[in-house]
């Protein structure tokens, strides 16, 4: 049978279980708007004696306080974060590549390309004005001058990439120290039976942080250490596992002369195939690279069709075999030297027309002026308007499809960090049902020890 002082260690063990209670209670309602906070909960147990009676109540114990947390979910979402910041890259890269194919404006190629064939086109009504061939070598050097532009632009975006993969994996170097002191924080509070679930969220926090950088796989062993492996996940891949942290760096690609992200102990690239790092290189690597190509054959064509043309012809002093451009891509396209310096080297007249008809002949300009409708691009199925028009469509449907993919992805993760929140955060209308709960528990027992208290100053007055 449970004497007085049994009674009265039942309501101490009440007491200062509905206290823990309450403070847990306390910490929820703290932090309910703190990112990455699970919910916690004292798991209240009934406290169980065996008597020469057999078993009996004894009061009540905790069995520890846990967080309310789905490792499951929290996988998936550290998945699709990193699906969304490769898309998240990508898309504000390819921003900035839409904006140097931009022709809404007056400075577009296409403007640039339709004053060059426009200026040919007059120079057919007048081939010996001086004015009209003025007007033409300013046309075709600033035409020149905006396939220049636009490839450096292109260069700039890539040297941009670059530069963010170097912040980017500073940024992960760091993330990776600060998960690695957790980790030993975490093995030495539960190794000695503390609770590490504040930290166990400031960690999770801080690999959704990392996930949205690159591709990354965790797994917790017995202690609760984390470790995450990057890139393939093989072995030899850990970025964080036992103390301290790897580093990683980066080193110049041989073959492209950007930059890959490697270890920074063996100089061994990692294969990376989401997060941040993944949009960059991809705009930097795929994307670029072939509105580059597209750029250089178009100018290329331009350059050969009009040369071919322009050397057959001669000019108003006689010459014949005067290359119109120089330069053989988009990078290095430029109007002749000779040219610009003599207008007369222009080939307006065919190159057998007769000294005395030169003037008037304007065969070649004729010829030069059809370029811009003849089937020249794409094994003849397009002209040089229409092959550029199909480059700046294809930069609009890759920011389409950046924007599009990003936009799934931050509406799945939404959707996860919605239904993780249902089950790990925090509702202040349940905290305040709990927390009157508890304090009216915790009265309770304060109430039973004072009864205690009584019952025994009434033995001891009886003795």
């Amino acid at each position: 049978m449970i004497g007085l002082n049994s009674s009265l260690y039942i309501a101490r063990d009440a007491l200062m279980t509905q206290q823990l209670a309450i403070s847990v209670t306390g910490q929820n309602i703290a932090n309910v708007n703190t990112t990455g906070y699970s919910r916690q909960r004292v798991n209240l147990e009934s406290k169980v004696i065996v008597t020469s009676d057999g078993p009996m109540g004894a009061g009540v114990i905790d069995q520890g306080v846990v967080r309310i947390y789905d490792q499951f979910l929290n996988v998936n979402i550290q998945g699709e974060i990193q699906q969304k910041g490769r898309w998240q890259a990508e898309n504000q890269s390819m921003q900035q590549v839409e904006i140097i194919f931009d022709e809404s404006s007056e400075d577009g190629l296409s403007q640039h390309m339709s004053q060059f064939w426009n200026s040919w086109q007059d120079l057919t009504l007048n081939p010996s004005g001086y004015a009209e061939r003025k007007s033409l070598v300013t046309a075709s050097e600033d035409m020149a001058s905006n396939f220049q532009e636009k490839y450096q632009y292109l260069d700039q975006v890539q040297a941009d990439m670059d530069d963010r993969i170097i912040a980017t994996t500073d940024e992960i170097n760091n993330l990776a120290s600060q998960i690695s002191d957790l980790n030993d924080k975490i093995v030495k509070l539960e190794i000695n039976g503390a609770s590490a679930n504040d930290f166990r969220d400031q960690r999770d926090v801080l690999i959704n942080q990392l996930s949205e950088k690159i591709n990354l796989s965790t797994a917790e062993d017995s202690d609760g250490r984390v470790t995450i492996t990057l890139g393939d996940g093989g072995v030899g891949n850990e970025l964080v596992g036992n103390s301290p942290a790897r580093q990683l760096t980066t080193v110049e690609n041989t073959t492209s002369g950007y930059l890959d992200v490697a270890w920074a102990d063996t100089a061994e690239v990692i294969s990376i195939t989401d997060g941040n790092i993944r949009g960059w290189m991809n705009v930097r690597d795929t994307l670029v690279p072939e509105y580059k190509d597209q750029l250089d054959f178009l100018a290329g064509q331009i350059i050969d069709r009009v040369n071919a043309v322009h050397a057959a012809g001669q000019g108003l002093d006689g010459s014949i075999g005067n290359d119109f451009f120089i330069g053989e891509s988009a990078s290095t396209i430029a109007v002749n030297p000779d040219i610009v310096d003599n207008v007369n080297l222009i080939a307006a007249a065919s190159g057998s027309v007769s000294p005395e008809l030169i003037r008037g002949d304007n065969s070649q300009a004729l010829a030069i002026a059809g370029l811009q409708n003849n089937l020249t691009m794409d094994s003849g199925s397009a002209t040089f308007d229409t092959y550029y028009n199909s480059l700046v469509s294809r930069v609009g449907s890759d920011v389409l499809n950046a924007s599009s993919n990003l936009e799934h992805h931050t509406l799945t993760v939404d959707q996860m960090e919605n239904y993780r929140e249902s089950i790990s955060g925090v509702s202040l209308d349940e905290e305040m049902v709990n927390l009157v709960k508890y304090q009216q528990g915790y009265s309770a027992a304060a109430k039973l020890i004072d009864t205690v208290r009584q019952m025994m100053d009434t033995v001891i007055g009886l003795v």
